[in-house]
């Protein structure tokens, strides 16, 4: 069996397949080499349907891409021939329209940096972290989350290669339970919170809010949420999902919640919905009140 290998290139443009296979914009013709952790991107994107990955010395096509992607130092173009060629068609890549420059990337509209947030973190008082202990949450979490106080109200805020592209503060810093609401300050953009997680995860948990992204990470699994609420899924996210092997959807256990699940599962229709026990609203509720909420999660999810 003979396959045209520049019929698989023509249909399976180089940027396009690294944007939807990495989940990473492509900026300035460059990307991070998504098969190592580095500071600065240097892996370069070229027109012409190359790449070359200066960090590491190798390059090759969109084949080779997808082949390092998927066996890392042991691609071998010979015999991993094939099962590239399957992943390639799995991806179903659409070419782009013709343009003549890339657009300009949105600029930046939240106001606040990476030190607001790092001082709201690193001066919270005790007291106030104990606030967030009484969530579920640990302090491996709290740090790793950088959750603050910023004299006023708690804050969460959501990150992604530690830039920050918006932050939520609670609506009152009186303990009122399951009435609390979060509110994005001005400039926050929707986006997904914990985007970072799904670098590395072969398995994610696609819920409904911070807080529960937050526990489900606790308990060891990777979890993602927009930060937008229930509804504010995005098709054109499920391309940053597509290299992840088992996808299920936890949304919360009322209708704004049944209907939000069934958004994402319409962009991802091989994900699983799962449901949360009768009288169980949200993850925070299976982690504070549910008998046995770490059972349920590994019974459940995997």
């Amino acid at each position: 069996m003979s396959i045209d290998t520049s019929t698989i290139k023509a249909q399976n443009p180089l940027d396009a397949t690294v944007e939807r296979l990495t989940g990473q914009p492509i900026v300035k013709h460059k990307i991070f080499a998504p098969w190592r952790q580095e500071d600065s991107p240097s892996v370069h994107i070229y027109d012409d349907g190359s790449w070359w990955d200066y960090g590491a010395g190798k390059g090759g096509d969109v084949i080779d891409f997808v082949g390092f992607y998927k066996f890392g130092q042991g691609y071998n173009p010979d015999t991993h021939f094939l099962e590239v060629v399957d992943a390639l068609g799995a991806l179903d890549i659409q070419p782009r329209p013709a343009q003549a420059r890339r657009p300009a990337p949105e600029k930046p509209k939240l106001t606040l940096s990476l030190d607001d947030v790092m001082r709201w973190h690193s001066n919270m008082p005790s007291d106030r972290r104990a606030w967030w202990h009484g969530r579920g949450l640990d302090d491996a979490t709290i740090d790793r989350f950088f959750l603050g106080w910023d004299g006023k109200r708690y804050t969460i805020p959501a990150l992604y290669r530690l830039v920050p592209f918006g932050v939520k503060r609670r609506q009152s810093d009186i303990d009122d339970g399951i009435a609390a609401k979060y509110i994005s300050i001005t400039g926050s953009r929707v986006g997904l919170f914990n985007a970072d997680a799904l670098w590395a995860a072969d398995s994610v948990v696609i819920c409904e809010g911070e807080i529960d992204a937050m526990l489900l990470e606790r308990w060891g699994y990777a979890a993602i949420t927009t930060t937008g609420g229930a509804g504010t899924w995005k098709p054109e996210w499920a391309r940053f999902l597509a290299h992840v092997g088992r996808i299920v959807i936890l949304y919360d256990n009322d209708h704004a919640g049944r209907e939000g699940a069934a958004k994402v599962h319409a962009t991802l229709r091989r994900a699983e919905i799962v449901t949360l026990p009768d009288g169980v609203k949200d993850v925070g509720e299976l982690v504070q009140n549910y008998a046995a909420p770490v059972s349920w999660l590994a019974a459940n999810l995997w």
